[in-house]
């Protein structure tokens, strides 16, 4: 993986910051893994659009379903907020969770029977879900429900694949749960 930090060099904190990234910094970066890096740059703004608008529509349909108890999207949930810092004509983002209801019998099932990769990420070509209070908390699950936060929640990052073909796959995992 690779990543980037961007200073701001009128914050009172940028040089201490600069020394103590130049400390930590490590170059692991392999050749190839760059070169990809590059060329999926390309069209990188087409694929979140096209992954935001699909979303939306995977979002929608799921807090319709009636096994589903929440899900926590922009564009349902503190909308107002969300829409003062968006760029014009942007959307709501290609990631957001979601409980079941009944989650203690239904969740690993559903995780289970859902035909998506799994893992912890967002932003490639494929869908991903992952059961994200768990992977992040998982020596602390009481205190993440003590602040609201379902030890059950799932993450669902979107790619590229058709909302037809997400929710067809979400409707089989939802039976299967169920």
């Amino acid at each position: 993986m690779a990543g980037s930090a961007i200073l701001n060099p009128k914050s009172p904190f940028a040089d201490d910051l600069r020394t103590a990234l130049r400390e930590e910094y490590e170059d692991c970066t392999w050749g190839e893994s760059m070169i990809l890096a590059e060329q999926l740059s390309r069209d990188a703004d087409a694929r979140v659009r096209q992954a935001t608008a699909t979303a939306s529509l995977v979002a929608d349909w799921l807090r319709q379903q009636p096994g589903v108890e929440a899900v926590y999207y922009p564009q349902f949930r503190e909308r107002d907020m969300y829409d003062r810092f968006r760029r014009p004509n942007g959307g709501y983002g290609g990631l957001f969770s979601f409980v079941l209801k009944n989650p203690e019998q239904t969740s690993e099932r559903f995780y289970n029977a859902l035909e998506i990769s799994k893992g912890p990420n967002l932003g490639t070509t494929f869908s991903l879900c992952c059961p994200f209070t768990l992977l992040a908390h998982f020596d602390e699950l009481d205190w993440a429900e003590e602040s609201g936060v379902s030890r059950w929640l799932l993450r669902l990052s979107i790619g590229l694949e058709s909302a037809d073909d997400l929710i067809a796959r979400l409707d089989r995992a939802l039976a299967a749960a169920r």
